[in-house]
């Protein structure tokens, strides 16, 4: 590498960590300082992630950003349903956000009617897909069936 290619490769690394981080502040907690206000970085709470700040119209709980893998079919769906003419807004609602809904949804169903576990193998997808997809549809019957939800204390129901 000659000299003049160091000395802009050196530059491009130096500008990553002239300013308080790479998101300008948006991945830390709400109620963290900013970076220069203090010399040790925040600390991380999931998986390396940070919590970032609610929005003006969103959740009051604070978000925590998690990274899920899917398949191009499932995303296309996802595009699809977030679209100006499924939805009336002026612009795509976004898959991402669509998705984010989606499973918050599906974790509120399941935290009450709970999920059945057992025997799952990290990694297994299909089989913890079809474990969701049961749980949910139970979830779903008892909700319509009027019976009150489950507590966290309640055990879990095997679908």
């Amino acid at each position: 590498m000659s000299a003049a290619k160091r000395t802009d490769a050196a530059a491009a690394v130096a500008g990553l960590f002239s300013r308080d981080s790479l998101t300008g502040g948006l991945a830390r907690r709400s109620d963290a300082p900013p970076a220069h206000q203090h010399d040790s970085p925040v600390p991380a709470v999931a998986d390396g992630d940070h919590a970032a700040p609610a929005p003006a119209n969103g959740p009051a709980d604070p978000r925590l950003r998690l990274g899920v893998e899917l398949c191009e079919e499932q995303i296309a769906w996802l595009r699809s349903v977030s679209r100006p003419a499924r939805t009336g807004a002026p612009r795509s609602l976004g898959a991402k956000f669509v998705a984010g809904g989606l499973l918050a949804a599906a974790v509120e169903l399941l935290r009450g009617a709970g999920i059945d576990m057992y025997g799952i193998s990290a990694g297994d997808e299909r089989a913890m897909t079809a474990r969701a997809h049961d749980a949910l549809v139970h979830a779903a019957l008892q909700r319509t069936r009027g019976h009150a939800p489950a507590t966290d204390d309640t055990p879990e129901v095997t679908p």
